[in-house]
Order: structure tokens, then C-alpha cells, then sequence
């Protein structure tokens, strides 16, 4: 094993390729953002001076020979390579631009992906440019791959033209990426026998789930005399939670106990936080922490019933996010507030995690805003006060970039935006299911050449420009959406009007459906939902 700084690994000495069966790339924004602020964060801590390890890579590689099988971490080695080429397309400095395209480019591409996308990465990443190139085509026809590399192309380079990476700030991040970057590589001269290390490695390895880890390690350190009693109130939690959200639940203890953020497992941090090495501690954690927390998150799933009145709020928040807002939901909860307050705090903490997520916000810079929530709860002002649940200039404009986006049906969330919408407007048309409500693209994504889309639409690029925004999307039953299939507008209508869904009864009011109609309900959508977030823009 060695350990390399980037600079050596995207060189000459390497040129990576994917064997044909290796794992598609799977990042998506969430992960890409996450590595872009680890590195961030990082390199403000140290100033850019110390060290920042981007895990393992497993090669095959003789000696002397730059062909290298990319065997395991191609998620790392193809986002690296989609920050380079941002960095690179963002920079107007020839010298700059020609030391970023060496990480892209030496003799040959440094990395080769599988056939398949190996056109679409080099004409949307690794050509020089290419970052700011859009395709052409529908985006419903690329691999779901292909549209992760683009969509994850786009979020970096909307994260590296923000306000804070100035010209010299994006310097100072390739200096570092070169630099101080490292991963630490196991390689050997054959392919088949690196493969036959990852399986062997993988097969041996004493497998948990890291709730089970965790409840192994914690219990492991409860005194004899007191494990018995601390098991049956563990699973007694777990019953309640199931074992992901048991483990989340650790996780959210452990940021209302540290207020920060932590490499180390979550388990760890739980035993040196609440001292399990003394007696009584570990139990003491359990029955006064953790089951009650369990009891509360558990009574926050209930949408009837809910014993906080909250419900409806609860539930939306996890479909947008099933984690980041609990804690601030179980600290509230312990501050026993009126029931008026409450209401407010969580819609307006619903407003909060949804808007960061339209916003693009990388999960660091989420985490940190609800941590920061937590210190205007403990210091106990009213709801209206709390600056920490305000939705910002910055974000509310990212945020429109995203829901004026003409490729937004290709967002992630796009489909429970359409739905936060509906309810807006009274009605809640449940979760999209083939079998019951489908996404409608009321221009079609495609037509036959005399259909009469033509005099509206008259290309293939307008048909483009159009058709993926949030203006032209509105919810039909599978029935609807068939009847309605790609015919014209005079067909279309009355199909919309008589719709079990409020978004499509509302379309069929229109006259006509044109380039102003679809910029104009993308704004009319907009702004029903920041209405009922009470949003101004």
C-alpha cells in the first residue's frame, strides 16, 4: 500500500480505466456536495497545510505501465474528475486552465469509463468546455449514470460560482486538491487477483449493520450486572424505530449532546459523551435518553393522533428528508412549548428543510444551520425570533434558480415539489405510484413531425427548452396520462379539466398551451408554494 496526493494520481503514472463490470456511478448531489465541503472545511481548518485523506482505491497495475483497472472507488475517482473539469471551465487564466486539464488529460484521458457513457463523459466533462455544455437530447433518454454525471457536473459548478469561491479562493482549493489531497492505494500487478482480494475481504469481513455494531459495542461496556436490563430497553427502542432509524437516532443524540459534527463511529462518541465506562451510566443513557427519545420520534410518525399536533408538518418533512431535522424536532419536544407555538415552529422548520434542499445546500452547510437551531432553542425565545428559521436571500435565490430550472423534472425532488404544491392548493394527491398518479409533461417530450405542437414548438431544442420545466408538469392518474398521451393541446384539455389531480383541473382553464403559458404557471406554481411558506420573492 501507498499513500498518494492527487497530483500523482491524476498523471501520467495512471490511466484508469473501468472493467465493463464494475459498479455504475451511482453519486448523486448529496455525496458530491459532501465531498466538496469535507475538502472545503478541511482546508479553511488547517489554512491548507495539513493533510485531508480521501479513503481507499484498489488497483490493478504492473509496474512501469500507466494501465491501471480502476477496481474499487470509482464514485471518488470520476467526482474527483468532475471537479477538476468545473474548476477547469471556470478558470479564465490559460496557465490555470492548462494545469487543471492535466488532471483530465495527459497523454491520454486519466480516466476511461465503461463504453457505454464513455461519449457522454467526454462531451459533458473531460473535453475541454464541456462542463458548460447541455445536451441536446431529452434527458429521459440518457442513462440514469450519464444523468447523475451531469446533474452532479451542474451542482459543483453552481457551488464554486457562489459567493464565497471567489477567483483566488478556487486557487487556493486546487492547491490544495494537488497537494494535500491523498488516498491510499493497494495495488497489485493482476487484475483478476485484486478482484479476488476486494471479494475475500468482503466475504470474511464479520458483517453488521451498523445498528447492530452499535448496540454490540455500547452493551459490550455496560457492566454484567446491568446488560440484561439494558438489552430489553435497546430493543424495546428498536421495536419501536426499526433498525435504521435506531441507528439515526444514536446519531441525533449524539449532535443534541456534542453540537458538531464527527468522523468518529456514533457509538463511540454515545460512550465517551454519556461515560458508559462508569457504573450505571450506560443504563442511566438508555432509560433517560435514548427510550424516551425513541417514544417521541416514534409518536412524531403517527399523521392521526399525533399526540403534538403536528402531523402533517412531521410527515412532510420526511418526505424531503428523513433525518437532518430531527433533532431540532426532539429538542422542541423537551421544551414543552403551547400547542400554538409548536405548530408554528414546525412549519416553519418544514419551510426551513425544504427550502435547503431545493436550494442545493450541501449537507455540511444543512447540518450546521440545524445546529445552530438548537442554540436559539435552548435560549428559548419565541418561534417568530428565531433567525436560524428564516429562510435567507441566498437561499430563497438558489432555490429559484432550481424551480425555474428547464431540466427540472430531472431534480430529484421534482415530484414532491409538484405534491407540496397540490397541497398548497388543498388537496393532497398522495405519493407518485405507477399503479395510481403519475408525472404529466403537458407538452410532450416527444411528438410526431405533423403533430400540432409543431406551431408552438417548432424544434427539437424548443421542444427542450420547454418541456422539463416545472410549468409543464402536473399529476395524472395512469388511466389520464394514457388518454392524454402525446396529443395535442385541443385534445389534451378537456383530458386535464376533468382530472382527478387540482394541478391539471386548474390547467384546463387555459386557452392555449405556449412558451409564455409554461414560464408563466412556472411563477404561478412558485408562487402558491412560497405563499404557503410564506415566502416573498
Amino acid at each position: 500500500m501507498s499513500v498518494l496526493p492527487l497530483k500523482d494520481l491524476f498523471s501520467d503514472d495512471f490511466h484508469f480505466r473501468l472493467p465493463y463490470f464494475q459498479r455504475a456511478y451511482a453519486w448523486q448531489t448529496e455525496q458530491v456536495g459532501r465531498l466538496l465541503s469535507d475538502i472545503t472545511g478541511a482546508m479553511r481548518a488547517s489554512g491548507g497545510r495539513r493533510g485531508y485523506l480521501l479513503g481507499k482505491l484498489v488497483l490493478a497495475k504492473r509496474k512501469g505501465q500507466p494501465e491501471t483497472a480502476l477496481v474499487d472507488g470509482h464514485q471518488r475517482v470520476m467526482s474527483l474528475t468532475l471537479l477538476f473539469a468545473v474548476l477547469r471551465d471556470l478558470e479564465s487564466n490559460p496557465r490555470f486552465q492548462e494545469r487543471l486539464n492535466g488532471f483530465i488529460r495527459g497523454r491520454e484521458l486519466r480516466l476511461t469509463p465503461q463504453e457505454a457513457i464513455a461519449p457522454s463523459c467526454e462531451r459533458f466533462v473531460q473535453a475541454p468546455g464541456a462542463t458548460s455544455v447541455e445536451p441536446d437530447e431529452d434527458l429521459d433518454i440518457l442513462s440514469e449514470t450519464e444523468r447523475n454525471i451531469i446533474e452532479n457536473r451542474n451542482y459543483l459548478r453552481t457551488e464554486l460560482t457562489s459567493v464565497e469561491f471567489t477567483p483566488d479562493m478556487r486557487h487556493a482549493l486546487v492547491d490544495y486538491l494537488a497537494e494535500q489531497c491523498c488516498v491510499i492505494v493497494s495495488s497489485v500487478d493482476d487484475e483478476d487477483e485484486a478482484w479476488a482480494s476486494l471479494r475475500t475481504e468482503e466475504e470474511t469481513r464479520v458483517e453488521f449493520s451498523k445498528t447492530a455494531r452499535a448496540k454490540f459495542n455500547l452493551l459490550a461496556i455496560v457492566p454484567a450486572n446491568e446488560r440484561s436490563e439494558c438489552q430489553r430497553v435497546w430493543e424495546a427502542c428498536e421495536t419501536l424505530l426499526g433498525a435504521s432509524d435506531m441507528h439515526a437516532l444514536l446519531g441525533h443524540l449524539r449532535t443534541l449532546k456534542r453540537r458538531r459534527q464527527s468522523g468518529k463511529p456514533v457509538e463511540v462518541e454515545i460512550a465517551e459523551s454519556y461515560k458508559f465506562n462508569v457504573a450505571g451510566a450506560g443504563a442511566a443513557f438508555l432509560k433517560t435518553q435514548l427510550q424516551p427519545a425513541a417514544e417521541c420520534l416514534a409518536a412524531l410518525r403517527r399523521t392521526d393522533e399525533n399526540p403534538f399536533g403536528v402531523g402533517e408538518f412531521a410527515e412532510r418533512l420526511r418526505w424531503i428528508d428523513m433525518q437532518l431535522w430531527v433533532p431540532a424536532a426532539l429538542l422542541w419536544l423537551q421544551t414543552k412549548r403551547d400547542t400554538e407555538e409548536t405548530k408554528l415552529f414546525f412549519k416553519r422548520l418544514e419551510r426551513l428543510v425544504w427550502m435547503m434542499r431545493i436550494a442545493g445546500f450541501d449537507p455540511t452547510k444543512q447540518h450546521n444551520r440545524i445546529v445552530q437551531l438548537l442554540g436559539e432553542i435552548d435560549r428559548g425565545g419565541p418561534v417568530s425570533k428565531m433567525r436560524e428559521l428564516e429562510v435567507t436571500a441566498e437561499m430563497r435565490d438558489k432555490a429559484l434558480t432550481n424551480l425555474r430550472s428547464p431540466s427540472f423534472d430531472a431534480k430529484h425532488f421534482s415530484g414532491r415539489v409538484l405534491r407540496r404544491i397540490s397541497i398548497a392548493l388543498g388537496e393532497d394527491p398522495g405519493p407518485i405510484a405507477r399503479d395510481r398518479l403519475t408525472i404529466e409533461h403537458v407538452l410532450p417530450r416527444a411528438f410526431e413531425a405533423k403533430s400540432g405542437w409543431r406551431a408552438q414548438f417548432p424544434s427539437v431544442r424548443s421542444v427542450k427548452q420547454y418541456a422539463h420545466r416545472l410549468g409543464n408538469l402536473t399529476f395524472l392518474s395512469p388511466e389520464e396520462n394514457q388518454a392524454a398521451d402525446a396529443f395535442d393541446w385541443a385534445v389534451k384539455r378537456p383530458i386535464l379539466a376533468r382530472s382527478q389531480c387540482v394541478l391539471s383541473r386548474r390547467l384546463g382553464e387555459q386557452e392555449d398551451w405556449s412558451p409564455p403559458q409554461i414560464y408563466g404557471r412556472t411563477e404561478d406554481l412558485i408562487g402558491i408554494l412560497f405563499k404557503d411558506w410564506e415566502i416573498k420573492f
